[in-house]
């Protein structure tokens, strides 16, 4: 049977209005992401330092195997920043904003990797630093969804490289706390395949830190491998 020409207009007019409503959506949600990221980079850019509890879960298809760790997190602008393990206990990653170090004994008790940071994007191990200063040029930003860490309200944002394939990541979500625009969790699906989830637990901003938190010496006898080149 053939559709009325009246129908079919009506029906092609339906679906030009719903085009143009999808339109509308998805700039509102680009706007929306938009905005929600200026405020976390702005809250970022206010927290001269950072301390927060953090929980890790860390998946590795290529392996199959999973793991879940904990420790402390800590950040001074600009570029020091620090990852202290308790569970496993004694694992370190902490950059002085010049050298970032890796000491993990619980995997590699006799070596600690050195590697001189140069600036490039995906070299440091900063979770908040590396998707938080300048996005909007490196990224492409989408909203996800609402969602609560506990009690607390959050957005959802997806972080895509524009320049895929030169970095170590292919796709980022941060959640950003809508009272005070803090990032309080960062999941990252690394190019290997691998997820890497990090939590931010009893987050503190703008409270002293010793000097000696981005401090790394070697234990004696560990071997120095130099990572730089």
């Amino acid at each position: 049977m053939s559709v009325p020409w009246t129908r079919g207009l009506a029906l092609a007019v339906g679906a030009v209005l719903c085009g143009a409503t999808g339109a509308r959506v998805e700039a509102q949600e680009a706007e929306a992401a938009a905005e929600i990221l200026r405020g976390a980079v702005a809250a970022f850019s206010q927290a001269r330092t950072l301390r927060a509890d953090f929980t890790q879960f860390l998946r590795d298809p290529m392996v199959g195997t999973s793991d879940t760790s904990s420790g402390e997190f800590l950040r001074q602008s600009p570029g020091k920043f620090a990852f202290r393990w308790r569970h496993p206990n004694g694992d370190v990653i902490l950059s002085d904003g010049q050298v970032l170090w890796a000491y993990l004994p619980s995997s590699a008790p006799n070596q600690a990797v050195r590697s001189t940071l140069t600036g490039k994007p995906g070299e440091s191990a900063d979770v908040l630093a590396e998707f938080l200063d300048e996005p909007q040029q490196r990224f492409q930003v989408g909203y996800v969804r609402p969602d609560s860490l506990g009690t607390r309200e959050a957005d959802v944002l997806s972080l895509v490289p524009r320049q895929q394939g030169t970095l170590p990541y292919r796709r980022v979500l941060i959640w950003v706390d809508r009272a005070d625009s803090l990032v309080r969790r960062v999941e990252i699906n690394e190019g290997s395949g691998a997820l890497r989830r990090i939590v931010l637990d009893h987050l503190r901003v703008n409270t002293p830190i010793p000097a000696s938190s981005f401090v790394f010496r070697p234990p004696r006898g560990v071997r120095i491998v130099d990572a730089s080149h």
